[in-house]
């Protein structure tokens, strides 16, 4: 054991943030809180009983797998685990293979010729580095697996707050837990556990990408543009979906974007019966207003805001869509003056176009008159449902009204 993992020692070498901290703060856990041990064992290797090891010996920062020589017979070795600890860890893909390389290793726990676990830490969100497959062994006899582990920082804060939770650590045990999860939510919040919303406290980020998470679920897709998107397929009169937090982060807001371009809206307007039921969802929940903005290409600029009440403003599209197209330059300002005399620009609308279409380079504009479709849970409803496994399942629920109103197939398998 070095020095720095008596409990008693300060490691003054690195502001508290640093990663090295937390690794040394892992290590300490591990060696006074048995079931935590037992916990981390479990991650990294499933089945293996911390009872039938011999006493662990744990070292942080150090450039040998081993400290010293150990007592193998010949032709014999010590089984090797190399773990990658990060947040979301993704697996690695390189298999084990023995470098001549210089290596700190952030951690080593040691069981004697039995096991020996060796641990490269990240805080950040990052592709996995060479180091977790490529260790110099400097001669040990170690044979590693011939695959790394990946393992989660999420999971393993969760599991260290179950034994918390469940009442599975007492007496200077559960202190020591206790500690050290306050040292991850004062130091290290944003790898902290999102499993479920109320798992992630008040983080911002991580209910986000429990949020993201959920939102993937429902949908039965990973596919979309940014955390909380996700693309709708099977239709052409809506394209993404978004989950998220509220600005005051007091509810959970899911937004759908029915006609939000030219392209959708020419789908969305050209059936009145679709729009119709669309409208009618705001008697179970839904809040509704009118999503003007332009197009250029595929991107979205100069968003304004209507004077129409909502159904106007519809009928209004339903009426002119047929003759709705791309607009060249010298078209602009009577358009403009036309959908300002219409009301479907507020006075504003005229000012953010100039800003960004007039006094740009670009030669074409379409409209895109589409819908912003938001339903909301008060967040301590959204954390009630979530905790009870029902949540993933009220967002699809609501996903599926909105595409059953747009006449959309249904979620596939759901």
């Amino acid at each position: 054991m070095t020095s720095h993992l008596n409990f008693f020692v300060p490691f003054a070498s690195a502001p508290a943030w640093h990663e090295n901290q937390l690794t040394r703060a892992l290590l300490v856990v591990l060696r006074y809180c048995p079931m935590a041990h037992q916990a981390w064992l479990n991650l990294v290797l499933p089945g293996r009983q911390l009872a039938s090891l011999p006493a662990a010996e744990f070292a942080t920062q150090r450039q040998r797998v081993l400290a010293g020589q150990k007592a193998v017979a010949d032709g014999e070795s010590i089984a090797g685990i190399s773990v990658w600890l990060a947040p979301d860890a993704a697996p690695i893909k390189g298999p084990m293979e023995v470098s001549d390389r210089q290596q700190v290793l952030d951690a080593v726990i040691s069981y004697g010729t039995d096991l020996v676990v060796v641990i490269e830490n990240k805080i950040s969100w990052c592709d996995p580095t060479e180091q977790p497959h490529r260790i110099n062994l400097h001669g040990a006899p170690v044979t590693f697996d011939a695959q790394p582990r990946s393992v989660p920082w999420q999971d393993v804060l969760g599991t260290l707050s179950d034994l918390v939770a469940h009442d599975l650590v007492h007496g200077a045990e559960r202190l020591v837990i206790g500690d050290f999860l306050d040292l991850v939510d004062t130091h290290f919040p944003n790898i902290g556990p999102y499993s479920t919303l109320s798992r992630c406290g008040n983080h911002r980020f991580r209910l986000e990408r429990r949020l993201d998470i959920v939102q993937g679920l429902a949908l039965g897709t990973d596919e979309g543009k940014g955390p909380g998107w996700r693309d709708i397929g099977g239709t052409p009169k809506i394209f993404m979906a978004w989950l998220g937090l509220s600005s005051d982060a007091s509810a959970v807001s899911l937004k759908l974007y029915p006609a939000d371009t030219l392209g959708q809206a020419r789908a969305f307007y050209a059936d009145p019966a679709s729009v119709r039921d669309v409208l009618a969802l705001r008697s179970d929940g839904w809040n509704m207003q009118p999503n003007f903005h332009w197009g250029f290409m595929s991107g979205g600029y100069a968003w304004s805001a209507s004077p129409l009440e909502l159904e106007p403003y519809c009928q209004y599209w339903i009426d002119h869509i047929a003759t709705t197209r791309e607009l060249e330059r010298p078209e602009w300002p009577s358009i403009l003056a036309r959908l300002t005399a219409d009301r479907i620009l507020d006075a504003s609308g005229q000012d953010v176009f100039d800003r960004q279409f007039t006094a740009s380079q670009r030669q074409r504009a379409h409209p895109r008159p589409g819908l912003l479709c938001e339903y909301t849970w008060p967040l301590h409803e959204a954390v009630s449902l979530d905790d009870c496994g029902r949540f993933v399942e009220g967002v699809r629920t609501r996903i599926k009204e909105m595409l059953g109103a747009l006449r959309a197939p249904p979620l596939s398998g759901k």
